[in-house]
């Protein structure tokens, strides 16, 4: 890895721990303060909202990410058929409103998915700046705009709205402050050009970038319907309810797994892409990048089923104990969770997004059936259903990844292979101290303490096996370096 991406890495942990700190407050708090039913009404007017959030960008920031050259014509031509796309879809959205809530199992003159069509245009307008910061290296300014318009704007307006008795109709006008905030804050670091074209220059410049993105769209499509397939088996099964219980059990495994995977795929994806074509170079990053999410992602997993009971109690209170075996079910595949998201950093950075795009559909049927054949035993066998189709999808995306370099799938589950002994280290730790704990001491002293031993013990795990952490610690080492020098980057 270069220094670069390896502070942008830094800066990513940074501003995706700060995010997740933010969504746990945003979980503790709203918990208290909405009901399962709630919770799952505006789940469901978001996955019809995020459906459409994902068809509007038609993968135009992917395409300025990944594109060798950029020029200002293509960045006006990404803004004019972002912006555009983004005003159509919120007018489809608003008038087919009631005709899509009954799917999703909202009243038909339910308003939420009307308001989220403002979601849309926003999100039309500051794709292509996030995208220009991402493509710059500028994770600080991203992070920047990231937890300010999560913080304030999500968070502060759905909590106040909440305390004030809004109901869901806060969750969803939360979304819709963070979106005007993302616009705002990104436009304003990046100011980049928003004036159209000619006709001529903007049909050359708009088939260059839709050809990458238009096949990055459809990879998105299925990755959508693979991440939304359960959501929608839940609440149009078991109803909103449950839809309330399932979410906030999936969003406590997303924790831990949008704090690492995301952050790799921020850097990685951009890093990647500047080496594409040393397959080499690209094979040890991605090797070392997957050896890191499981040394990180193994011990998370391991103490999050074993404390699934008092995180639940802590972070949700009481009245939300339905949601602690779904989670346990979720821990287990925390690391192939985690670890396909780097498969699909390396598919997008080397342009092989119409092969990825397939895998993607894959993994949304794998999903479908799972989950609907799961649902006949409840919220725990959606959860089983999901977690099987995670595992078949990340065995699916590191045979795909593979093709690279000779033997790179056994390299990576080698990888894997070594943090085990952390992971058992962890677990003979954590276990005990939880048991003997459980009894005679409150929720939040079991959860400390098993924390801290299981803690206590990787770290010991992690000493005695140095010798295989070699490069992970000298990524590490970079890290905590000084900063180069800043280096002038294309537009």
């Amino acid at each position: 890895m270069t220094r670069s991406a390896v502070r942008g890495l830094s800066w990513s942990l940074l501003g995706a721990l700060g995010q997740s700190l933010l969504q746990v407050v945003s979980i503790v708090v709203l918990s208290r303060l909405l009901s399962a039913e709630q919770f799952g009404t505006a789940m469901a007017a978001t996955v019809v909202m995020s459906l459409a959030v994902m068809l509007g960008q038609l993968g135009i920031g992917p395409a300025l990410v990944q594109s060798r050259e950029l020029s200002r014509a293509d960045v006006a031509t990404a803004f004019t058929v972002a912006a555009g796309l983004g005003v159509a879809l919120a007018t489809v959205l608003f008038l087919a409103a009631p005709v899509v809530n009954p799917l999703v199992g909202l009243p038909a003159d339910s308003s939420f998915l009307r308001l989220l069509s403002i979601v849309l245009v926003l999100g039309g307008l500051s794709s292509v700046s996030l995208a220009l910061l991402q493509r710059r290296l500028r994770f600080r300014d991203l992070v920047l705009v990231e937890l300010l318009s999560y913080g304030v704007g999500h968070l502060g307006t759905s909590v106040v709205l909440a305390l004030a008795g809004a109901g869901a109709a806060a969750l969803v006008w939360g979304q819709v402050a963070q979106a005007a905030l993302t616009a705002i804050g990104g436009y304003a670091l990046v100011r980049h050009a928003v004036r159209p074209c000619r006709p001529a220059v903007m049909a050359r410049s708009g088939r260059r970038i839709l050809s990458f993105g238009s096949a990055y769209s459809l990879s998105q499509l299925g990755n959508w319907v693979g991440l939304n397939g359960d959501n929608l088996v839940v609440t149009s099964t078991l109803g909103p309810a449950s839809l309330g219980v399932y979410s906030r059990a999936y969003q406590l495994l997303v924790q831990p797994a949008n704090l690492i995977g995301t952050v790799a795929d921020k850097v990685l994806f951009p890093s990647l892409a500047r080496i594409q074509d040393d397959r080499e170079r690209l094979a040890r990053a991605y090797v070392l990048a997957c050896s890191l999410v499981a040394l990180l992602t193994l011990p998370v997993s391991v103490l999050l089923s074993v404390l699934a009971p008092e995180v639940v109690a802590i972070l949700l209170g009481p009245g939300w104990s339905a949601v602690v075996l779904p989670l346990q079910v979720f821990a287990v595949v925390l690391l192939p969770r985690t670890a396909y998201k780097i498969s699909g950093s390396l598919t997008r950075a080397t342009g092989a997004v119409l092969g990825g795009a397939w895998r993607q559909w894959l993994y949304a049927a794998e999903v479908a059936v799972g989950c609907a054949i799961g649902s006949t035993w409840g919220i725990s066998g959606v959860a089983v259903g999901a977690s099987v189709a995670i595992v078949l999808h990340f065995a699916t995306m590191l045979t795909f990844s593979a093709r690279i370099s000779r033997g790179l799938a056994g390299r990576v589950l080698r990888s894997f292979a070594k943090s085990l002994p952390i992971a058992a280290a962890t677990a003979a730790a954590a276990w005990p101290v939880a048991t003997a704990l459980r009894h005679s001491a409150p929720d939040l002293v079991v959860a400390l303490g098993t924390a801290a031993a299981g803690v206590l013990a990787a770290a010991a795990a992690l000493v005695a096996c140095r010798r295989l952490f070699r490069d992970e610690l000298a990524v590490w080492a970079v890290a905590r370096s000084r900063p180069a020098p800043p280096v002038r980057t294309a537009p």
